[in-house]
């Protein structure tokens, strides 16, 4: 299928540049010095399970970063360059373009991931740590997906502007709203409320429903459904099972929207 040289020719393009692999490297060191320190300063008992939850906070600040320095410029400087209509003058589609870039971009960054985990779950369990590995396995699979959400973010970001430079703002004020702002906001907007007397005590349940669906802390609650030592607690809307219908929608809905605009655009 046609989708599937393109994911291949792009993920071999990705690994190769040095900014990428500076990325990955990045990645793999925090994750490794987090399973260096988790059994100096975890609780015990010390299992690869319980080490998801130590590291998840370093991760749901980490992999967005690079999931859109990844993605942002997947297509967009393809488009800048005029290599985009010598593509879809092959038989390519724009879906195929897309999805190509999306799979071998996401990809690189999965595989990175699993080597992470697995030099990390080392670390865990030599020499005083246990191997738990359903609620491991889960951990990887879901750290996976999260990455996979913020490449497809930074690529939908390459999607819906002309530029990189574009891309690049959009992508990092994508980044920002949601790692940073986000929760600050929210946690500000409760205390003026409180302060003016409009308010006494947490925000109305719609808009706390809104805030927990930001990528990271969907996330981080399903990481803390399958940490052992973790537990979920709170509305409905902040069980697993929400939570999960949440992270497929941030992993598909993106993306999907970005191309609905892209296949509808002129090309220059």
């Amino acid at each position: 299928m046609s989708w599937t040289v393109l994911a291949r020719q792009d993920g071999r393009l990705t690994v190769g540049a040095k900014s990428v692999k500076y990325l990955l490297a990045l990645l793999v060191a925090v994750v490794m010095l987090g399973a260096y320190v988790y059994p100096l300063f975890g609780t015990e008992p010390i299992t690869t399970a319980r080490f998801s939850g130590f590291v998840v906070g370093w991760l749901a600040t980490l992999l967005p970063l690079i999931g859109v320095l990844i993605g942002y410029n997947a297509v967009v400087s393809e488009r800048e360059s005029g290599a985009l209509l010598l593509s879809l003058s092959l038989p390519h589609s724009r879906g195929d373009v897309i999805l190509g870039k999306f799979l071998g971009r996401a990809g690189v960054l999965a595989a990175a991931i699993v080597v992470a985990m697995i030099g990390a779950g080392a670390l865990v369990v030599y020499p005083f740590g246990e191997l738990e590995l359903p609620r491991s396995l889960a951990f990887v699979g879901l750290t996976v997906v999260f990455g996979m959400i913020w490449t497809g973010i930074g690529v939908a970001s390459s999607l819906v502007v002309a530029t990189k430079r574009r891309a690049l703002v959009v992508a990092f004020g994508v980044f920002f709203l949601f790692v940073f702002a986000w929760e600050t906001a929210a946690d500000a907007l409760e205390t003026g409320l409180n302060s003016a007397g409009i308010l006494d005590g947490e925000l109305p349940g719609a808009v706390e429903f809104l805030v927990a669906m930001e990528p990271g802390a969907v996330y981080t609650r399903l990481v803390t459904s399958v940490d052992p030592g973790g537990s979920l607690e709170g509305a409905w809307y902040l069980g697993w099972d929400v939570s999960l219908v949440a992270f497929v929608c941030w992993a598909t809905i993106p993306m999907g929207l970005a191309y609905l605009r892209f296949a509808g655009s002129d090309l220059p």
